[in-house]
């Protein structure tokens, strides 16, 4: 089975094309983690609670395709309790990974438990990768497709490969505290000075908020 992206493999896989096992796409941990809308606030929002909520994130990111994912439901249905022990390990592995690069956007020592997690689903991804031939080229791959956790493997890999980059430094939180966003970003503008995950959203509601604050002490002070 060939690793390719926007091209569908015989496996079921999506992955790019020409992408080597180093080269993961390094914000998909992020997206991952950011899998709690809200997070430090008082109503956080678990997008992952069902099995079917970790296909359609899959899908989404182009992880799997349509028969795959159709293939893994099934699969799911027939085996509940597996389903569930893979959901809560999701649950787990996200939770690592954004302990992990909150602490390292707050230029905090992350917790030795956390990299342990990371770990434990890094062996299991590294272990289900193969050596392939595609055109006379040599592509990383992988076995096993048809394992229930399948979908979490490319999200370790993508969170080993960020922390051993030189672009570990670009990673933020959003600076939207008083409402708890505790969304992760890549900040990837030249100056390094993006505060929000979003302009559109975060963004804007803080700057209203200063706003409309200062217009208010302004009007009691006239």
């Amino acid at each position: 089975m060939v690793v390719r992206l926007k091209y569908i493999n015989r496996s079921g896989w999506m992955m790019e094309s020409g992408v080597h096992s180093g080269e993961t796409n390094l914000e998909l941990c992020l997206d991952f983690a950011n899998t709690i809308d809200w997070r430090t606030s008082k109503h956080p929002e678990n997008q992952l609670r069902t099995y079917s909520d970790l296909l359609k994130w899959s899908q989404r990111h182009e992880l799997l395709n349509a028969q795959t994912a159709r293939n893994l439901a099934r699969q799911a249905g027939e085996m509940a309790n597996r389903a569930d022990e893979v959901v809560e390990d999701a649950n787990q592995l996200r939770e690592a990974i954004f302990r992990l690069f909150s602490a390292r956007a707050h230029e905090e020592n992350p917790e030795l438990k956390d990299t342990e997690i990371l770990n434990d689903h890094l062996a299991r991804s590294l272990s289900k990768t193969k050596l392939s031939i595609d055109e006379g080229s040599f592509v990383w791959g992988w076995q096993d497709v048809q394992s229930l956790d399948m979908v979490l493997w490319p999200v370790a890999r993508s969170a080993a490969n960020l922390l051993t980059s030189d672009k570990l430094s670009r990673v933020k939180e959003c600076a939207n505290e008083e409402e708890g966003c505790g969304s992760l970003f890549l900040d990837s503008s030249v100056n390094k000075c993006r505060r929000w995950c979003s302009m559109d959203s975060c963004g804007n509601r803080v700057k209203f908020k200063k706003y409309y604050r200062k217009h208010l002490a302004h009007k009691k002070t006239a």
